[in-house]
């Protein structure tokens, strides 16, 4: 018997990433209702019930989820509709596995970085946190360093600083993107980026994937968009062995029991260094995870907001699920320049047909016109593949990378630079 058919879920946030919410929930028989702001978002089309209230409306969305008599709430992708959900589950007594210290530890890098190094978690070396470089400060820095909002998330506003010059003019740039006006310099650090997966039950964690991050050759230092993801990541060995330890026991002390986590960082191959942390589904690659361990975090994440529980028992959940045995992937597709229009799109629905593809992301159609102004990456089509061995993931890589393009009217790739599927092998 599915105990959750019928149950009604308020999604906080209706853009094209809570899709994958409401298609998750349905497949339970949960009755899904989507809130935001704008009639047309994407997730009201297909969800059971759109309602038309700002999702930062913490009394309104209250107030109607005691009249439509609503069993629980979530939310997915955005740091700032953390604190409304939090709100909302409070004020009706409904299950939250978000804490305040694990949204501050996600949203403010200070904190993040004082309370890493309590606990031996490696981050970089700090230089400033603040609105103003003074002299004193520029004795100190040894470049290349990393420059980013304090309080920003996604990338926007963050990027290396080789001189004195790009400092000065990233400095700016990521003040700009500060709700509070500051921003941080600290070391910048070398190796393949990484995002890892963990969550939690009942006080007891377990980590789900890492998933190794590769940039195409046209890509700036930061971007929140990879030209590929895929796991098992090449640091999953030494992770385990090595850091695993540190850092689930920092979760422990900080009084995290349940949701999800997850953890951005850098592998050189003699040491990892994390830059940041989240408390939201950003992090997990669910439909990989379903396809390559039978569980995924967005059905526990379901499962917490109606029944306050994850999962029924953590140990059917291997400590070693990260160690994929097959090679998960998702394949981003970005669009490239600015002031430009979709005319034509191609190969798409032979993306979709692929049998090793477990799932296709459509972000825009023809017609589609774009500006990039402080917009970090634009996604036209994520691709998720799930493949056998190093020879498959090369054969459909390149298949993709051959059929699929965007153009515009004057008949123009504006695809960003495709990756060369050899190289995530080097």
């Amino acid at each position: 018997m599915n105990e959750l058919a019928g149950k009604k879920l308020l999604i906080i946030g209706a853009t094209k990433t809570e899709c994958d919410i409401v298609r998750y929930a349905k497949n339970k028989g949960i009755y899904t209702i989507v809130a935001d702001y704008k009639e047309d978002s994407p997730a009201k089309l297909v969800a059971d019930k759109p309602v038309l209230i700002n999702a930062l409306d913490v009394d309104a969305l209250v107030d109607f989820c005691r009249k439509e008599k609503v069993d629980g709430v979530i939310t997915g992708f955005v740091d700032i509709l953390l604190r409304p959900y939090m709100d909302v589950c409070k004020k009706l007594d409904l299950p939250c596995y978000i804490t305040e210290k694990m949204l501050s530890m996600s949203t403010n890098k200070i904190d993040f970085k004082e309370t890493c190094s309590r606990y031996n978690v490696p981050v970089p070396k700090t230089y400033l946190t603040g609105n103003k470089i003074d002299k004193e400060i520029l004795g100190k820095i040894k470049y290349p360093v990393f420059v980013k909002p304090l309080d920003g998330s996604g990338s926007r506003g963050a990027g290396v600083c080789k001189n004195e010059t790009e400092l000065f003019a990233r400095f700016k740039d990521a003040l700009s993107y500060s709700a509070s006006g500051n921003a941080i310099i600290e070391d910048y650090i070398s190796g393949r980026e990484f995002l890892l997966d963990y969550i939690a039950v009942n006080g007891e964690f377990r980590l789900l994937s890492i998933f190794d991050r590769f940039m195409a050759s046209d890509r700036g230092s930061a971007v929140n968009y990879s030209t590929i993801s895929m796991s098992p990541s090449k640091a999953v060995d030494y992770y385990l062995e090595n850091i695993n330890d540190t850092v689930v026991n920092m979760f422990k002390k900080e009084g995290f029991t349940d949701g999800v986590l997850f953890m951005q960082g850098y592998y050189d191959g003699n040491r990892i260094m994390f830059f940041e942390m989240g408390c939201r589904l950003g992090g997990s690659y669910f439909n990989h995870e379903q396809a390559c361990l039978g569980y995924n975090a967005m059905d526990m994440i379901i499962n917490y907001a109606l029944t306050g529980k994850m999962v029924n028992d953590i140990n059917m959940i291997s400590k070693e699920s990260a160690k994929y045995k097959k090679y998960a992937l998702d394949c981003n597709y970005l669009l490239k320049g600015c002031n430009e229009t979709v005319a034509e799109i191609c190969g798409m629905d032979e993306v979709e047909a692929m049998p090793e593809c477990v799932e296709i992301q459509k972000y825009h159609e023809v017609g589609y016109h774009y500006d990039r102004e402080r917009i970090v990456d634009i996604p036209i089509m994520v691709a998720e593949i799930v493949l056998e061995n190093k020879e498959q993931v090369i054969e459909k890589v390149n298949y993709i990378n051959n059929i699929f393009d965007v153009f515009n009217p004057e008949g123009k790739s504006i695809l960003m630079d495709k990756l060369d599927p050899k190289s995530l092998f080097e």
